[in-house]
């Protein structure tokens, strides 16, 4: 045994490496499930795959049985590198039906993830996959489940072979991993999904799903960077999806390409046949079932065209359909920042910048060289606390300015105080500290004539920029 230490992806992991066997022909245990009785069904595993436990609690009830998956000490499929992006869960019958249940997410080491389909009869198997959309299981099989103890629960063996090649791998086996826990796992599959992606070709032939995809995935990393868990989890699986439609699209258009390769190719070999019994007076039996044989693959070819077609045509369906979501999205987006723009004007002056909302404070906020708000002064800020309490997604930048009046050191040290006065303020009326920061500029940044008391007046001000992520310095 060799023991290697590598870093994948941003995971600092320690791998035994270990022999790698795939799966082209595997034994599989059917399962009969009774009605309304609840069965445990345990899972075996591979070399390859992550030592954990596998268990699966199956409910069968009214037509549709419900699988919860539960795992122990298991490991992200991210880890094994190369083109696997996850696990994916399938219900495997006799007769070569394979139904892709859904993917097998791992976020923690212990977990369950839950699952149905329409079968009655049926045995399960766990797979690495390069996106969680594939339609064969590839034979890279890492769990599979064994006959169940429950004497309710009728099981017979069966061999199934119809399973798709592998996902290129790094690494042959994550028996031995660390999973350190730092990378974000939904960020690291999004990334890959993308990539392969774009290898495949989707900028050619799915290039407005992938632009989308790859919309999704930048916001996925900025919300990331920003510690917005919840959000960059949606936008990381917004992404995958896209993804891996622009990969099924991409696939869909190469077999049609091929097939129009082949009707061509057929053609010209009928044409051939056609002139060559032109020019015989006399067209013998042999050409003229070569010809038959010829317009037959032909229409064959064209049959499978039209059925190539006709599911291109379904999956631009699916495309309109998001950029039509995509579109309503936008839309919400301008009317909430309408909406938003608008409640602060009523509060305060307020204009809409490339670094976001700006909320203009004028000078009446304090006293003469002070940096205590007067009570009028927090009346209105106490209502943009309330504005901005509604809105937990946008980030707050709060700047003090002053006029020349003093030494430049004086005006920047009340700037920076007035600046923390309002930030201050506002954490006491609710608003999350860690969605606020405040600097001061002194009189470094005048709007006015510092030679007029108008123009000093609008130099004494605090200025609050409001966004979503990191707010931008001027």
């Amino acid at each position: 045994m060799r023991i290697q230490l590598f870093a994948s992806l941003g995971f600092a992991v320690v791998l035994a490496i270990t022999g790698v066997a795939g799966a082209t022909d595997m034994t599989l245990q059917q399962v009969t499930f009774p009605e309304r009785n609840q069965i445990e069904v345990p899972f075996a595993r591979d070399s390859r795959a992550p030592e954990a436990t596998l268990t699966a609690d199956v409910d069968f009830r009214e037509g549709q049985a419900s699988v919860s998956l539960k795992y122990r000490d298991m490991k992200p499929a991210i880890l094994f590198g190369g083109d696997v992006t996850c696990y994916v869960l399938w219900a495997v019958t006799p007769d070569g039906t394979a139904d892709n249940l859904g993917e097998v997410w791992v976020r923690s080491e212990s977990d369950s993830v839950d699952f149905s389909t329409g079968l009655k009869s049926f045995a399960m198997m766990v797979t690495a996959e390069s996106n969680p959309q594939v339609s064969e299981p590839s034979e890279m099989v890492l769990f599979w489940n064994e006959a169940p103890k429950a004497k309710k629960a009728k099981s017979a063996p069966f061999t199934f072979s119809d399973f798709g090649p592998a996902p290129a791998i790094e690494y042959p086996s994550v028996a031995r991993v660390i999973w350190d826990h730092k990378q974000s796992l939904d960020l690291a599959q999004a990334e890959k999904v993308y990539q392969l992606a774009v290898e495949a070709g989707a900028e050619q032939y799915a290039p407005s799903v992938l632009r989308r995809a790859n919309l999704a995935l930048v916001q996925g990393r900025n919300l990331t960077a920003g510690n917005k868990t919840k959000a960059a989890t949606d936008y990381c699986g917004r992404s995958v999806a896209l993804s891996a439609e622009a990969l099924q699209v991409t696939q869909r258009s190469k077999e049609a390409e091929a097939v129009e390769a082949e009707i061509a190719r057929r053609t010209a070999e009928m044409n051939a046949l056609s002139a060559r019994a032109a020019e015989a007076e006399n067209a013998s039996a042999e050409a003229l079932r070569q010809r038959q044989e010829a317009e037959a693959a032909v229409a064959t070819a064209r049959r499978e065209l039209s059925a190539i077609e006709a599911e291109r045509l379904e999956l631009q369906g699916s495309v309109t359909a998001l950029q039509e979501e995509a579109a309503n999205l936008a839309r919400e987006k301008e009317d909430l920042s309408a909406r938003l723009q608008g409640a602060l004007s009523e509060v305060a002056d307020t204009q809409n910048t490339a670094r976001g909302m700006v909320v203009s404070l004028p000078d009446i906020l304090f006293d003469t060289n002070e940096a205590t708000l007067k009570n009028d002064a927090k009346i209105v800020i106490a209502k943009l606390a309330g504005i901005l309490l509604i809105m937990p997604e946008l980030n707050l930048r709060i700047e003090g300015h002053t006029d020349s009046t003093g030494s430049a050191d004086y005006n920047q040290t009340l700037s920076e105080k007035r600046a923390a006065s309002v930030r201050d303020f506002l954490a006491g009326q609710g608003i999350n500290s860690q969605r606020m920061m405040s600097v001061g500029y002194g009189m470094t940044r005048p709007v006015g004539d510092n030679a007029t008391s108008q123009g000093r007046a609008k130099n004494r001000r605090v200025e609050i920029v409001i966004a979503e992520g990191t707010v931008a310095a001027n």
